[in-house]
């Protein structure tokens, strides 16, 4: 059963996408990174056969460089302070 809205036009998911990525900030995507990182290491640490703590760790390491990058390194900057 699929569901339609009324007075409002169906947009293509696709095109939905494009817009929300298209607005994503640096920080978005940098906090985008760190959940894939994990998934990436899980799905390593299971083809590769290498040890879960050891494909954490390197997960870890990556997400801590990224909120280091994120917050000290390329920090927000406020455009409305003089």
């Amino acid at each position: 059963m699929q569901e339609t809205t009324i007075g409002r036009p169906e947009r293509d998911p696709f095109e939905s996408l494009v817009g929300v990525l298209a607005k994503a900030s640096r920080y978005d995507l940098l906090l985008g990174i760190i959940p894939v990182v994990f998934a990436v290491a899980l799905v390593v640490a299971h083809v590769l056969s290498v040890s879960v703590v050891q494909a954490m760790f390197v997960a870890a390491a990556i997400g801590v460089l990224v909120v280091i990058d994120a917050c000290y390194l390329n920090p927000p900057i406020d455009q409305g302070s003089t």
